[in-house]
This record gives C-alpha cells, sequence and structure tokens, in this order.
C-alpha cells in the first residue's frame, strides 16, 4: 500500500466510550457500533451483557442462541478495495459476523434479514480473515459475540488496502475520519475523478460553520455535525485537475449526510470559466471584489506547478467584432497576468488574449443575464 495512505496507529480501549454530550453509547447494539478507521488497532471489552439478542443477528444464526454481549464495529468504504481482519482473544472463545449493507440502513436491514451475509467465524480464538473485498461506498458490519457474562479483552487489528475488481492498487485512496463516537451526525465527502470515478486525494476545505472549519487531505472526509449547516463554502483542489468552489454549500441531516465531488481532470486543450472577476466599465481596470477568484487561481497554479495556460478576455458587444473590444478584452487579460505574477506565479506559465465578441455565448443577447455570460474570463489548459 502507498505509504501516504497509512495511518498513525491508534490505541483504542473501549470499555465506556462517551459521546460529546456526556451520554455513554451502548456499542453492543447495532445503532451504537463504533466507526473504525483503516490500518488501526484496537484493544476493545466486552460490556457481559446478558439475555437473549432476537433482533439484528437473530435471523441469520440458526446453530446457537444468539446473546446480548456483543460488539458493534462500522466501516464505510471510501473505494472498493480488500479487508484483512485480525483479532485476538486472550481466553474465551468468540464468534465473528460480516454483514454487507443494500440500501443504506444497516440496523434496519438486519431486522429485516436483507443484509448481505458476509462471514461467519464460530468458536475461535483468533481470526485472521484477508482477502475480503469490499465495494465502494457501503457500510459494512463486523459483530463479535462473546458468551453471556464474559467482560474479556481482544485486540483487533484493521487493515484496508484499496482496489479496483482486477486487483489493481488505487494510490490516490485517503480516507481522513474525523468522527468521535458519539449521537452526533456523520458528514463524509468523497473526491472522485469525472472520467474514471476513482477516488482523487484533495485539498477539501470547509468555512462558515465552526464544527466543520478546517482545510483536509483525503479522498473521504467523515466529520461529525449535530444540527444542519445550511450555508457554508467548500473549496477543493487536486493535482491534475480543476478546482472546485461552491459558495451556498449545505449540509442537512435529510439530505443523507454525503457528498460525492467529481473534478475535471486537465487535459491539454480544455477551457473552465473564471466567474466573478470584475472590471470597471469600459477600462481595463480588475474591480477589488475580484480579489477571492483571483487568489483561487493563482492556488490552482500552485496546486499544477507543471501546468501553463492561457488567459482568455471576452466582452459583450452589439454584434460587431470591433478592434476596440478585442483590445479591451486582451487588456484584460493582461491584467490578470500581471496580477498573478505579482503574487508569485512564473511569466513563463501565463499568456494572454483578447476574442473581444467574436467568441459570445449568446450572440444576440436580449438580457441581463446573457449580457454577463458574453463578459467573461475563461482559462485555456496550454
Amino acid at each position: 500500500m502507498n505509504k501516504d495512505n497509512l495511518y498513525a496507529l491508534l490505541f483504542f480501549t473501549l470499555f465506556w466510550a462517551h459521546s460529546g454530550c456526556g451520554q455513554s453509547v451502548d456499542y453492543s447494539k447495532c445503532s451504537g457500533g463504533i466507526s473504525l478507521s483503516p490500518n488501526n488497532f484496537y484493544s476493545l471489552a466486552f460490556q457481559g451483557k446478558k439475555g437473549l439478542d432476537k433482533k439484528s443477528l437473530y435471523g441469520y444464526e440458526t446453530a446457537r442462541e444468539v446473546n446480548k454481549n456483543q460488539i458493534w464495529l462500522f466501516f464505510d468504504t471510501p473505494s472498493s478495495g480488500l479487508l484483512n481482519l485480525n483479532i485476538k482473544r486472550y481466553s474465551e472463545k468468540f464468534h465473528v459476523y460480516m454483514f454487507e449493507e443494500k440500501g443504506g440502513q444497516i440496523c434496519q436491514e438486519l431486522e429485516e434479514q436483507s443484509a448481505k451475509f458476509i462471514l461467519s467465524e464460530s468458536n475461535t480464538v483468533d481470526l485472521n480473515a484477508e482477502f475480503i473485498f469490499v465495494e465502494e461506498a457501503l457500510r459494512y458490519a463486523v459483530v463479535l459475540m462473546a458468551e453471556e457474562g464474559i467482560k474479556d479483552s481482544l485486540d483487533f487489528s484493521f487493515d484496508f488496502s484499496p482496489q479496483d475488481e482486477h486487483g489493481n492498487e488505487i494510490l490516490d485512496s485517503l480516507l481522513f475520519d474525523l468522527t468521535t463516537y458519539g449521537n452526533a451526525h456523520e458528514y463524509a465527502i468523497h473526491v472522485r475523478d469525472a472520467v474514471t470515478k476513482r477516488p482523487v486525494k484533495s485539498k477539501i476545505s470547509l468555512t462558515g460553520a465552526n464544527e466543520i472549519n478546517g482545510a483536509y487531505v483525503a479522498s473521504e472526509l467523515i466529520l461529525n455535525i449535530r444540527k444542519n449547516i445550511k450555508v457554508c463554502e467548500l473549496k477543493i483542489d487536486a493535482e491534475g485537475y480543476f478546482s472546485f468552489d461552491k459558495k451556498d454549500h449545505s449540509i442537512l441531516v435529510k439530505n443523507g449526510l454525503k457528498d460525492t465531488v467529481f473534478l475535471k481532470p486537465l487535459v491539454r486543450g480544455a477551457v473552465a470559466k473564471i466567474d466573478e472577476i470584475y472590471f470597471a466599465a469600459g477600462l481595463s481596470a480588475i474591480l477589488e471584489e475580484s480579489a477571492p477568484k483571483l487568489n483561487r487561481l493563482r492556488d490552482f497554479l500552485l496546486v499544477n506547478p507543471n501546468v501553463n495556460i492561457e488567459i482568455q478576455g471576452h466582452v459583450n458587444g452589439d454584434g460587431s467584432q470591433s478592434f476596440s473590444s478585442k483590445r479591451l478584452s486582451k487588456k484584460r487579460a493582461k491584467e490578470i497576468v500581471q496580477h498573478l505574477v505579482a503574487a508569485g506565479i512564473s511569466s513563463k506559465r501565463l499568456s494572454a488574449k483578447g476574442f473581444g465578441f467574436t467568441n459570445p455565448v449568446y450572440p444576440f443577447p436580449e438580457t441581463e443575464i446573457e449580457k454577463e455570460a458574453n463578459r467573461r474570463v475563461e482559462i485555456l489548459i496550454k
């Protein structure tokens, strides 16, 4: 596995887990299951529950009675890949079960017996289940069950290697899991290549709400949120891709708490529009409110140090293709080049071209929206 994909070794002793609100979480039930981070080591303890469980596992296990002395573990797959489960128990034997969700509600699916049964190992003190292939963007449950009343401990290591269905390693998959055990909702952002649909390791920036503010490097980011976030700003940058910006991003509990962003790969000849760059009427002077978008263009070039671009200026007109409109649009493009050079970008990577009104989006604009669409700045990947 790529070293960038390995996480620092974490140690958890889980006799009682607590939420941010101070309420204990019962991880012996599906509803209180512990979210796993890949390539980590855990030290777990059964809670010594007694009594029969006639819900979650009851319909899957017919060879023995299912008791409540369980530990529930969950893993949300950032991509397809191979799981490696290693469990070591110090004394008493235990049972291991693994399930795959189908519709997004695994606890409900287990009660309805519609979840896919992946693995069953019984009466063992060790488990080394290698090469379990899992699909992308699904939730898997691992359930450990000991005899009633037993409070014994076990060691559990969980490794994940991103691979496609042909066994090829997916190098750009990187999960960053910042969730804590508790009652808060989990929110996930998945970044994918728009063409191949594979994970893309990216810089993900969220601003606008204290509980999510931050910049993270990941292809899959998982955070806790406690309430709806109606407006925040999402920015994503990755080498080899056009940047993604959304100023009015919302995170609503009812929407399933997962967003997938598809990044467009950079290819020679590709053109992208740069919004929110404003000029003084009839002049080439860049207005102050253009600074945020110019800074984002600078960031794009810093993330992609081997990319050269042509700044293309366009203006709205009355249908003519006058020399003055071309001259103005080129002056505006040159102003952007000068701004980027002042910000530290080499002038050798930049060029400017003015199209005037020769390539309008709307050849016969009738509304202000259509006229504004004609007044634009684009970049060409060279």
